[in-house]
Parts: structure tokens; C-alpha cells; sequence
């Protein structure tokens, strides 16, 4: 499943369990060994390991829920830019 499905921006993806129980993962970008999400309601960075993900996708702990509505996936895509700078 997660080699078939890419992640592209703004795709948002529900965490059923773990340490970000209830979050919502809006997908912005890969670099490297990382995938970068902006969760939702918190608005904070999140940095992961492709590993980790992987894992999480294989065994049901995040899910694939909508591809975000274009002004929607913008504001994410646009607070996680602001994120990023106030930690630089």
C-alpha cells in the first residue's frame, strides 16, 4: 500500500493509535529519510521517518481520509511555512 500510494500536499491522514492518537497528519513534503506533515488541530511540524510511516501505514495506525480542498490545503501548507521559519 505504501509504495502503490503516494503521498502528495494536502493529502490528510487520521492517526488511529499511538503517541499522535487523534491528530490529523496533513502530508507537505519528503527530504531525505523524513516525511514532513503539519498535524492537525495542533498546527505543529512533524517531522518522520519513512521507516516509521511505512510501519504506521502497514499495520492501520494512520489512515488515508481526503485530499483537502484547495483554500484548505493551502492555509496547511502555508502555516507549516510559518512554523518553519519561526524555528529558524
Amino acid at each position: 500500500m505504501f509504495k502503490k500510494k503516494r503521498f502528495k500536499p494536502g493529502n490528510a491522514y487520521a492517526v488511529t493509535t499511538g503517541k499522535y492518537l487523534g491528530e490529523f497528519l496533513v502530508y507537505v513534503e519528503t527530504k531525505d529519510k523524513d516525511i514532513y506533515f503539519l498535524s492537525l488541530p495542533k498546527m505543529i511540524n512533524r517531522k518522520i521517518s519513512k521507516e516509521d510511516v511505512q510501519l504506521a501505514v502497514t499495520q492501520g495506525i494512520i489512515e488515508y481520509q481526503e485530499s483537502l480542498p484547495g483554500h484548505v490545503k493551502s492555509v496547511c501548507l502555508e502555516q507549516y511555512k510559518k512554523n518553519e521559519k519561526a524555528i529558524h
